[in-house]
């Protein structure tokens, strides 16, 4: 893997050989770039350039030109090997390689510049292809047919929940107020999962038709959406009297991260304050903010009990509008988790439902990704109706609704 030609000099040495021939000698750039070989002056004034502003640091090739490497045999293999094996929950963070898990394994494990690109061209040379499992059906006489299994597959009424939740998440990290946001997602059942994953062509993962149900399981979360980190836990079921107590306990050591507050009230930032987000001043002393909870508006949620531990803890719940569970980004990342968990598996039980589960967690925090909101999805759909009003020529100048 080279990304040189067959016997063209190294970058470095043809640029030191620019250097010298066009400054020592005397010669023109036109000359020195005849002398080594280049079609045009103009490339050797970038050379020469380059090297007088970064100095030895122009002799290696940038990031983005150059050749791109290919890849042997040897390292196709490795590729092909790793998509066949069946990956660890707990190291790979995901129970079926998806590219973007493959990617990051494959670069881990020793060929640290590939991508999802190469990675799927090296998996379709081989034979491979992303398919849906199949269910696998007796016909009766003891044989075994492979039977296709298809996928399941407002606005807010509280503009004021909506708009102190959006702004949470876009400025409360930088105002020193940690945001976390709960759900409790399932609950999922122990059964097969469909699911697609890489296989040879035509031979897609088989699961058996005839099954037992082995109960069912649900995942309460807690996501850090600026770092993502996450911390959940596998139950049988999320009741109340599950629920806090372990919600109490998990706030509780993140609180116990976090540096003591020593500014009074009326010095913190407006974002650090109570009255910010209850919309009016405290009607009781509390102790300073220290932390923001985004959670669903459920009955258990309004229970008085964990609300005032909340207040007495310095947290501040923020509850999502009807209709509004899209603003609670817990949810986004049970998809993910579920997903890599469970997808195109057969769990046997409770108790292997939440051991995945849990498995998986502790790979995603192993390597996590934060989320951003307002990130490039939301900037590319500005754009898109920046361009449609433009067509209609009103379009405001500073981006923004005009009030009437």
């Amino acid at each position: 893997m080279s990304h040189n030609d067959q016997g063209a000099r190294p970058w470095g040495h043809r640029a030191c050989d620019l250097r010298a021939s066009a400054r020592s000698r005397k010669q023109t750039f036109a000359a020195a770039a005849e002398a080594a070989g280049y079609r045009s002056a103009g490339a050797v004034t970038y050379l020469v350039r380059r090297f007088n502003r970064e100095g030895l640091a122009a002799l290696e090739i940038a990031a983005g030109r150059g050749r791109r490497p290919t890849y042997d045999a040897a390292a196709r293999a490795r590729i092909v090997a790793t998509a066949q094996r069946r990956p660890d929950r707990k190291v790979d963070g995901t129970a079926t390689w998806s590219l973007s898990t493959l990617e990051r394994t494959v670069r881990r494990e020793g060929l640290p510049r590939v991508g999802a690109t190469t990675i799927r061209r090296v998996l379709h040379d081989a034979g491979s292809s992303y398919q849906r499992n199949a269910d696998v059906v007796s016909d009766g006489d003891g044989a075994t047919q492979a039977q296709g299994r298809g996928g399941a597959g407002g606005r807010s009424a509280n503009g004021r929940k909506k708009g102190a939740i959006d702004l949470a998440y876009r400025l409360a990290e930088a105002a020193g107020i940690p945001l976390w946001c709960q759900d409790e997602a399932g609950p999922y059942q122990a059964i097969p999962q469909a699911g697609a994953g890489w296989a040879p062509v035509g031979e897609p993962a088989r699961l058996p038709h005839e099954y037992v149900r082995g109960g069912t399981a649900k995942l309460l979360t807690l996501l850090r959406p600026a770092t993502g980190e996450v911390r959940a836990k596998g139950v049988t079921n999320a009741t109340n009297a599950v629920l806090h107590p372990w919600l109490r306990a998990e706030l509780t050591a993140v609180l116990a991260t976090l540096a003591p507050v020593t500014l009074p009230e009326e010095e913190r930032p407006p974002l650090a304050r109570w009255a910010t987000w209850l919309g009016h001043e405290p009607r009781d002393p509390l102790p300073p903010l220290r932390l923001l909870l985004i959670w669903d508006n459920l009955a258990g949620h309004l229970s008085w009990s964990i609300v005032r531990w909340l207040f007495q803890q310095g947290v501040m719940p923020l509850y999502t509008p009807i209709s509004g569970s899209w603003l609670n980004l817990a949810e986004s990342i049970q998809r993910i988790i579920v997903r890599r968990a469970l997808e195109g598996h057969h769990p046997q039980s409770q108790d292997e439902l939440i051991a995945w589960l849990d498995d998986t967690v502790a790979g995603w925090n192993a390597n996590p990704t934060p989320f951003v909101w307002h990130g490039k999805r939301y900037e590319r759909r500005q754009r898109a109706r920046q361009r449609r009003l433009a067509s209609t020529h009103a379009t405001p100048v500073d981006s923004q609704s005009i009030a009437a």
